[in-house]
């Protein structure tokens, strides 16, 4: 059955867009966000996707076809026209965000449906990150020198057009340029901040899927779901099990669930190795509360 592409430029796309990237199709271990793992190997969108499916379990094969679909249409737009490069993207941000209708979703900003890629490619609503992973994959699928920026106030998407660079604000869609990033800059950091050229340089895949995998893991904890929560947390101390700082906030999931002397080992941990933190005072209290507690236990 042959496509209908001006049929399909026409008619809204009414399913999400995702690669084949479950083990049963490509024969990779699902637990391959580890410690070694080639970022090189893998799109951010297969990485995020792996790990969407390693904590929540569901299949994301159901969208396959309508990735592939997506891939036809944007293409299809480029076909018929001679279009400088700055134009050709301005035609696809208008065809992904305008008549797609891709969009930041303020309302219910902090969502763990905004950050799972399957229901924001569902639902068309995301975060700056879900939503730039998307759009990095849509511009590279056609033809475009794609990176991310993981920004101080979020996330950037980063173009280079023969030499010349262009930033793409994933949450609208909008091109911006430097004198507006130093207004996001001085809105996140304060008023005295300033944009520097290290706030610009692009990021490898595996800054970007931390940074990922750390707003999915706050998603979950303000939805109060500790138990998903330490499910992000064991994949980013998989990918970097020396992160003083990651296994702080292990402890406190594990204090949470009342896994007490789990929380007191992470805790200890920290302090070993950032005994001048302004944070140490706190969790030596909280380990010396959690320590009468188990004693309690005990007795009983």
């Amino acid at each position: 059955m042959e496509l209908d592409e001006q049929n399909l430029i026409e008619q809204p796309i009414t399913e999400a867009l995702v690669e084949p990237l479950i083990a049963e199709q490509n024969n990779v271990d699902l637990n391959i966000i580890h410690e070694d793992i080639d970022y090189s190997q893998y799109s951010l969108l297969q990485l995020a996707v792996m790990t969407e499916y390693e904590i929540t379990g569901q299949s994301v094969i159901e969208f396959q076809d309508a990735l592939r679909l997506q891939m036809i249409v944007l293409k299809s737009q480029f076909k018929k026209e001679t279009l400088h490069d700055l134009d050709k993207l301005k035609l696809l941000l208008t065809h992904v965000y305008d008549k797609q209708g891709f969009c930041g979703d303020w309302k219910t900003f902090f969502k763990v449906k905004n950050i799972l890629l399957s229901k924001v490619l569902k639902r068309r609503k995301g975060v700056p990150i879900s939503l730039g992973i998307l759009l990095i994959e849509m511009l590279k699928e056609t033809g475009f020198e794609a990176n991310g920026i993981c920004f101080p106030s979020g996330f950037i998407v980063q173009v280079d057009l023969e030499g010349k660079v262009i930033y793409i604000d994933p949450f609208n869609g909008e091109l911006v340029d430097t004198a507006h990033l130093e207004l996001k800059v001085r809105g996140q950091l304060g008023n005295h901040a300033r944009l520097t050229p290290e706030m610009l340089k692009v990021d490898n895949n595996e800054t970007i899927i931390k940074r990922y995998i750390s707003v999915l893991k706050a998603s979950y904890m303000q939805a109060d779901k500790v138990e998903l929560a330490l499910l992000c947390s064991d994949i980013l101390l998989r990918l970097d099990p020396d992160d003083a700082y990651e296994v702080r906030d292990r402890g406190f999931l594990f204090q949470q669930l009342d896994c007490f002397q789990l929380a007191c080992n992470d805790f200890t941990y920290f302090i070993e190795q950032c005994p001048k933190d302004p944070i140490v005072s706190l969790l030596q209290q909280q380990i010396t509360r959690m320590s009468e507690e188990l004693n309690t236990q005990t007795i009983h």
